[in-house]
């Protein structure tokens, strides 16, 4: 009798360890259990594990769309924009009890990722694929909001922007371009420095996040697009401030070609810049406040050259920690 129960308590555990091991069939399955986690790259490498071996093709897509918004989220934009698309690229419905995206809008979700990190290229090619002949009127606004953010981030010098301005100052007009009409205002805001249009957005729309950066209550996210759009040499709203510098996910096209999840810490990364007065602006406020900045210069494939500015990790590996207490916005480069 006790041997029977022994034998019954053994397969209970045994069930018991299998399921706790057990993986998700369904993205939401997946989703739950990656919420669990207590970090957000905790939950990106759990997603990352776990997509292939969800049951249908449906969940793949589903929890593909999801790994991209929580890469997004935490900076990783190359890992985004690659999630983005391979969802895209899923010919199936949407998972149950997941959020219900058209492959259009994970297509312009790639677009705004790889404009995230200046990479104009992949967003060209995005726009150019099946959501160049959307009849969305949601994903036709910002398909055109995006094709200017385009042609912006290619622009070398300020003369360079004068099509795309003219076209994002015709959108104000438009009836069609009413849901992206506050990116129109602070885009044209950044570039040209006119305060008309900050102050429209004040007015119209005062709620918003893009008034919310004009007003300084809201900082604009550390993405490389708005460094390497060219402004007018007057303009007021300064987006390349040390407390909003660009996220080490950007440096993933450098020479250095660092992973930012492998190996240790040995720079700070600061800012990335097209002009090199910027770079040497930030090294100055740095020194103000005891730190020692480095530029490295990198060149890109298109033949760009631009400046990376960091601070050497120290033997503690407190620097980040160093660096925030003063003000200044930072991401760690790894060896």
């Amino acid at each position: 009798m006790r041997k029977n129960q022994r034998l019954c308590a053994f397969a209970v555990l045994i069930f018991a360890v299998s399921f706790c091991f057990a993986k998700p069939s369904s993205a939401k399955d997946a989703v739950s259990e990656a919420s669990e986690y207590k970090t957000i790259e905790q939950s990106i490498d759990f997603l990352k594990k776990n997509i292939d071996g969800l049951k249908t093709n449906a969940d793949k897509r589903s929890c593909y769309a999801f790994l991209g918004s929580l890469q997004e989220r935490a900076g990783f934009y190359s890992d985004a924009q690659k999630s983005y698309a391979k969802a895209a690229a899923i010919n199936a419905s949407d998972a149950s009890g997941m959020v219900k995206k058209s492959s259009e809008q994970l297509a312009i979700d790639a677009v705004r990722c790889a404009l995230s990190m200046g990479d104009c290229d992949s967003a060209d090619s995005y726009l150019n694929s099946d959501v160049k002949k959307s009849k969305n009127e949601k994903i036709i606004a910002f398909k055109n909001l995006y094709t200017q953010w385009s042609a912006l981030c290619r622009a070398e010098k300020y003369s360079d922007t004068e099509n795309a301005v003219k076209k994002l100052q015709s959108y104000l007009s438009e009836k069609s371009m009413e849901i992206v009409r506050p990116q129109v205002l602070l885009t044209l805001y950044h570039v040209t420095g006119n305060e008309t249009y900050s102050k429209k957005l004040k007015s119209d729309y005062p709620k918003s996040l893009e008034a919310g950066i004009v007003g300084g209550s809201v900082s604009v996210l550390p993405t490389a697009f708005w460094y390497f759009v060219p402004r007018t040499e007057n303009e007021k709203f300064k987006i390349d401030s040390p407390s909003q510098s660009i996220s080490s996910e950007q440096t993933k096209k450098s020479k250095t070609n660092i992973s930012e999840s492998d190996g240790k810490i040995i720079k700070e990364q600061l800012g990335l810049f097209r002009d090199m007065a910027n770079a040497k602006r930030l090294i100055a406020k740095l020194k103000e406040h005891g730190f020692v900045g480095k530029i490295e210069t990198e060149t890109r494939s298109s033949g760009n050259v631009y400046y990376l500015v960091y601070v050497d990790e120290n033997k503690d590996g407190t620097m980040g920690n160093l660096l925030r207490a003063e003000g200044f916005e930072c991401y760690p480069l790894f060896e």
